[in-house]
């Protein structure tokens, strides 16, 4: 057997899937940015002018949710969260400790399709972020499922971006509404809601930023795995392809090549999904995964976190 066959016999599951769906993407396949001074200075030049132009339309169109959440800024420092992401930690927990440690006085924050989550998702949570511009799409079958599900538990905070605040109003909901600024500036660093993110667009990041703008004395992480670089393929076209692994997945084989042109470009992305952690603070944030490549923050076992031991 020769090592060509040898990758693909320890890789079969992989490369016999069948579900080979290309992803969304809003924007043209990506070469390597950053891959030249020029094309990262025009890389900088396009995020400044559009935050110049999109700024005051997101203001705008926040206006009548942007004020709640000004005022809501460090209103959390007698509080603990816990973030949970899709990574596949996320199977660490189970529904009876998360209820529990809502019924303590914590809070639960959890993103974009929480309610496809056949093990957890009988723990309503106190938040659900939302970032995904394809998150509400009709043509989406899961989209009806979602909103049965926020008008079923209108205890459920909506964290959206301000662009989505006229489609959530439409749908008559009962839950409350906080909105933030969706729009990123590649040249600085901020985490502040009300201003461009420096970091880049996951729903996780934005939830955890939302998190220490109210200043919660104790922010658990878990679902940040992280572990992209384990599940990158190439096909014999050169398409770049991805195994994802996330709750939920069903170890999907994804085409991205129509975002990520080659396997540099996805890369790159990969470095800045870790590297822009580095804007976040680590002071009061623990990771749950012992195992997470995430090590922005220190590790700390579920239970001595569940147990206030941190």
């Amino acid at each position: 057997m020769d090592s060509t066959e040898r990758y693909i016999e320890e890789h079969k599951e992989v490369f016999s899937t069948k579900n080979k769906r290309k992803k969304k993407h809003l924007s043209k396949p990506k070469a390597l940015i950053g891959g030249s001074f020029f094309r990262l200075l025009k890389y900088h030049i396009k995020s400044i002018v559009r935050c110049f132009l999109l700024y005051p339309v997101a203001l705008y169109q926040g206006r009548k949710y942007l004020s709640k959440t000004l005022k809501l800024s460090g209103t959390a420092k007698n509080k603990k969260s816990l973030v949970i992401g899709n990574g596949p930690s996320q199977g660490y927990l189970n529904v009876k400790e998360l209820d529990e440690f809502v019924k303590s006085g914590g809070e639960t924050y959890c993103v974009n399709n929480w309610n496809q989550n056949t093990r957890l998702s009988s723990h309503i949570p106190s938040w659900i972020v939302f970032s995904d511009p394809f998150q509400f799409d009709k043509s989406d079958k899961n989209t009806d499922h979602l909103i049965n599900y926020l008008k079923k538990n209108s205890s459920i905070k909506i964290l959206i971006p301000t662009q989505q605040i006229k489609l959530i109003e439409s749908m008559k909901l009962k839950n409350e509404i906080y909105c933030y600024i969706e729009l990123e500036l590649s040249i600085w660093k901020n985490i502040n809601p009300l201003l461009p993110r420096g970091y880049i667009s996951m729903t996780l990041y934005k939830a955890l930023a939302w998190n220490i703008s109210l200043d919660y004395k104790v922010i658990g992480v878990i679902g940040m795995d992280n572990t992209l670089p384990r599940y990158i393929y190439n096909n014999q076209n050169n398409q770049v392809h991805v195994l994802e692994t996330f709750a939920g997945a069903d170890n999907c084989l994804v085409d991205v090549s129509s975002y990520h042109s080659n396997v540099a470009s996805y890369y790159y992305d990969v470095f800045k999904i870790f590297s822009h952690l580095e804007y976040f603070p680590n002071k009061n944030i623990s990771n749950l995964d012992l195992y997470s490549l995430t090590d922005r923050f220190r590790k700390v076992g579920k239970n001595d976190f569940f147990n206030n031991k941190v």
